[in-house]
């Protein structure tokens, strides 16, 4: 979808409106889902119905804006007689030069941000809802940018016919020339954040062998005061072990910080317990007892400690 002039004039001015990036993410998905039906473009006024999973009731968001005073109109009117914008207008276009308060009596197509006002039935706007009409309405403006006359009350133009049925739902995406359609990463991963059931994962049990870990290549050893070679190594061992552990018996891989200390303390090399100890908050001798009572997961091996 390119926008045209008036498109992109209304999404500037809609997105400063709102303020909340989040939001206007949400209403874009919320519209891609085909959450909004009978969008209606007035003057002064934008309207239109909303479901989501988030409400048992539809919503109706409505953003309002000011239109031109008579004596702005014949300001208007009055400016750049010989452009033959008026002419435009009268036969349905919207031609750029009308963007140009100087072209215009010096009265400005676009009213300012804190001059658009909303509201909604879910009673905080501006809300999702607010932001998926205001993504309708873009997509709208792309093909009827008229309608930017009519919300501005600008007198009659030609009457186009309706881009949809009242009661369908309003949709929008990006495609590109190929008609391949494009959903921009930050939107996407927006909606996946917002899904309400994890996705389903493939049915795969995956064959796993007793064999005991590999032995690693020998590799130079890191510089001070990165751990040993030794201790990475125990470390490595010890991470392929949890990873088996949790595909072969879903065992987790998150644990208490008491638990996972004391299970590194008996897997890895050189680890000083009086450190341990009072991280911990306890008694080196209650330490070296909760290790001696660990048991390993199958696959590592328990190593020497450090006094």
């Amino acid at each position: 979808m390119t926008l045209n002039t008036w498109a992109r004039t209304w999404e500037t001015l809609l997105r400063a409106a709102i303020g909340d990036e989040a939001l206007w993410l949400a209403g874009h998905n919320d519209l891609t889902a085909g959450g909004l039906t009978h969008l209606t473009v007035a003057p002064g006024r934008a309207r239109a119905t909303a479901t989501d999973r988030h409400r048992a009731t539809p919503a109706h968001p409505t953003i309002t804006l000011p239109v031109f005073t008579d004596d702005q109109i014949t300001a208007w009117q009055a400016a750049s007689p010989t452009c033959g914008h008026l002419q435009a207008v009268r036969t349905g276009k919207l031609p750029d030069c009308l963007t140009n308060p100087g072209h215009t009596g010096g009265v400005p197509a676009q009213p300012a941000p804190e001059e658009i006002t909303f509201s909604c039935d879910c009673g905080t706007p501006p809300c999702r809802h607010i932001a998926a009409l205001t993504h309708a309405v873009t997509a709208r403006l792309t093909s009827r940018p008229t309608d930017f006359a009519t919300l501005r009350g600008l007198p009659e133009h030609p009457a186009q016919p309706p881009a949809a049925s009242a009661d369908q739902p309003v949709t929008t995406t990006r495609t590109t020339p190929r008609g391949k359609i494009h959903i921009p990463a930050h939107h996407a991963w927006a909606w996946y954040r917002e899904c309400a059931e994890p996705p389903l994962l493939p049915t795969y049990t995956p064959e796993l062998t007793d064999e005991p870990v590999p032995s690693l290549p020998a590799s130079t050893a890191p510089p001070a005061p990165a751990p040993e070679r030794e201790q990475i190594h125990a470390l490595i061992s010890d991470a392929a072990s949890q990873a088996r552990a949790h595909l072969r018996d879903a065992t987790p891989l998150q644990c208490a910080l008491h638990e996972d200390a004391i299970r590194l303390a008996a897997v890895v090399p050189g680890i000083r317990l009086p450190e341990t100890a009072e991280r911990l908050g306890i008694d080196i001798a209650d330490l070296r007892e909760q290790i001696s009572e660990y048991t390993p997961i199958r696959g590592s091996t328990k190593q020497t400690l450090s006094v």
